[in-house]
């Protein structure tokens, strides 16, 4: 079965073959920039993630160093200690 078995003319067939041509790489193309766009979005949506993330550490730490200026406040807790004969259970 050859393109003279259907009665196609030898431009007929150069034809058809530019034309599927033509079409795969157009949609390569479209299949190519469409990659590329998506790249560029998710690179976009990550660094407003990072933004969105160091903005919420810079507000927790000015929370925190608000505090901070306190006189009573101090970043290092330490628990009361005991005063022996101050009553409670003896051992």
């Amino acid at each position: 079965m050859t393109y003279r078995s259907r009665g196609r003319s030898l431009i007929e067939v150069v034809l058809a073959v530019c034309f599927v041509v033509f079409l795969v790489g157009f949609i390569t193309v479209l299949c190519i920039g469409n990659y590329f766009r998506a790249k560029r979005a998710q690179e976009r949506q990550r660094q407003r993630r990072l933004a969105k993330l160091a903005a919420s550490n810079n507000a927790a730490a000015a929370a925190q160093g608000m505090y901070a200026t306190d006189a009573n406040y101090s970043t290092s807790y330490e628990a009361p200690a005991h005063v022996a004969g101050s009553g409670g259970v003896q051992a």
